[in-house]
């Protein structure tokens, strides 16, 4: 069958983790960020929770509801303080006032509690990093501009489905070999140019790499997407030294934003989001894949543009003119912070989850393991 723009699609009627028949959770949700015609359906798994698009883009035709979606760029418009700004020489300022010092404070966390000892860093960033590190979500935040990976990690990464590269040209600079990964060839394209990094197009299941070939595999927003999250896990720990770490990341159905903003969450996003986990759906199926869940967190540093995004979502839905205000950046800011103080207490109520898991030294005797 086909949407209204000429996509093939797949009617998906059991659970894609578990085989349990789903039930409708949400239906008619239009894809108002990046502009795919067609209405949209989710259903929901009643054993194991997860939630996947009931009717999904075909393998073949998945590349068709990435057409407007830039991956390649470096920021999303909206998403910064210097939207807002009018005077552009003014907006330009004001960014730098904020980001740089931040981008400071942040080099010193990563240097005083990862070991990055060799980033420079001056008396009074570091004072400022412990200080400021006392702010809700401010040091898990820093932190997570390496995906929590400490220079004591440090080896071969493979960022699957690596983007416009910025992460990796983030871990290049603190010491790291890397190399990418991208379907998208102009994203693939900007990372070569704007980085000079190491970029392969394609599927991880069609580059070759060889066995046992990384100390640490990245996919950060990326499970959401893949028809079998399974088999790319699969094929994440082949490439995986033993012992060799695994980081994953996606939105958590759990999180505050969710259970604010219901079908209008940014999270969802269909048809690029497949599928959506919550924490303990993410360890199953990384456990079924043959490999160990070390820990498993959420994080609150993706509420801000997750929360001005769903205002945005929201407002379109109720046919309102989606245009947010510089009420609604400062508000966005002001939840995170609250997510922030959430997360200290229940700890899956962030908007992404983080699994870190490692593949085994030897080939368990048995599996999935006990707890």
């Amino acid at each position: 069958m086909s949407s209204p723009d000429g996509i093939e699609t797949e009617r998906v009627l059991s659970c894609p983790s578990c085989s349990t028949a789903g039930v409708s959770l949400y239906a008619g949700v239009r894809d108002h960020t990046f502009g795919t015609p067609g209405e949209w359906a989710f259903d929901r798994c009643p054993s194991c929770g997860l939630v996947w698009l009931s009717l999904r883009p075909t393998p073949a035709d998945n590349h068709k509801v990435y057409r407007t979606y830039y991956t390649h760029a470096l920021v999303q418009a909206g998403s910064t303080f210097g939207e807002h700004i009018k005077v552009r020489s003014l907006s330009r300022l004001l960014v730098k006032l904020v980001t740089l010092p931040i981008r400071r404070v942040k080099d010193a966390v990563l240097a005083t509690r990862l070991g990055y000892s060799d980033i420079s860093r001056g008396r009074t960033d570091t004072v400022l990093a412990y200080t400021l590190g006392l702010l809700p979500g401010m040091t898990s935040s820093a932190a997570m501009d390496t995906l929590g990976l400490s220079a004591a990690d440090r080896g071969r990464i493979l960022d699957v489905g690596c983007g416009n590269g910025a992460f990796l040209a983030r871990m290049k600079r603190l010491g790291w070999q890397c190399t990418g990964i991208e379907t998208d060839p102009q994203a693939a394209q900007f990372a070569r140019d704007s980085f000079g990094l190491n970029v392969l197009e394609g599927e991880l299941a069609n580059a070759g790499f060889a066995d046992d070939s990384f100390d640490v595999v990245t996919l950060s927003h990326v499970i959401e997407h893949v028809h079998s999250p399974l088999d790319l896990l699969m094929h994440c720990r082949r490439v995986l030294k033993p012992g060799g770490k695994l980081v994953v990341l996606t939105p958590n159905l759990l999180s505050l934003g969710h259970r604010i903003f219901g079908r209008a969450w940014r999270g969802l996003e269909p048809p690029r989001h497949l599928q959506s986990f919550h924490p303990n759906a993410l360890r199953q199926v990384v456990e079924r894949s043959h490999m160990y869940t070390l820990r498993i967190s959420t994080e609150s540093r993706m509420m801000r543009p997750i929360w001005y995004a769903s205002r945005l979502i929201q407002r379109a839905d109720r046919s309102q003119r989606p245009r947010n205000s510089l009420l609604d950046y400062l508000l966005a800011y002001t939840m995170q912070c609250v997510e922030g103080v959430a997360c200290l207490f229940a700890v899956d109520v962030g908007e992404e989850i983080v699994l870190v898991a490692t593949k085994p030294t030897s080939t368990p005797t048995s599996w999935p393991p006990e707890e």
